[in-house]
């Protein structure tokens, strides 16, 4: 694996995860969102750091950080359950693509959260942000 370079490689490689399920990805987040495109994945804007290069830290290395959301059903469409369930298994398939992907000089590390709604071009969607973060 190679270092993340710059925030456009690593907002690229982000965008071109293969995660089961998703319907649409974007490389930026979407004007709008029709049903047939969701699942609907798109990155956020970054940021990051470049500490100096001690023997007392880790720094020397840039470490970037990204949101990755992926829209998955309108609010107040679908059942409850069902809505929950998909959730659940978008959650589990983004982990099992980040875990996969090969991205940086190391392991990727993220949180993902599935209770959050995105507002797109004034409606809100059921979403999973995973906030990922490279080096």
């Amino acid at each position: 694996m190679a270092a993340i370079t710059s925030y456009s490689t690593f907002t690229t490689a982000l965008a071109g995860l293969s995660v089961t399920g998703v319907t649409r990805k974007y490389t930026y987040p979407p004007e709008s969102l029709g049903t047939a495109d969701l699942p609907a994945m798109y990155v956020g804007l970054p940021s990051g750091d470049e500490p100096m290069l001690t023997f007392q830290t880790k720094g020397g290395w840039p470490e970037m950080t990204c949101d990755l959301v992926v829209a998955v059903e309108p609010v107040a469409q679908n059942t409850q359950s069902a809505n929950y369930d998909d959730m659940i298994t978008i959650m589990d398939n983004l982990s099992t693509a980040l875990r996969a992907a090969s991205i940086g000089r190391g392991p990727l590390t993220w949180t993902i959260t599935g209770n959050v709604q995105v507002a797109v071009a004034g409606a809100t969607y059921w979403a999973v942000i995973a906030t990922v973060t490279g080096y």
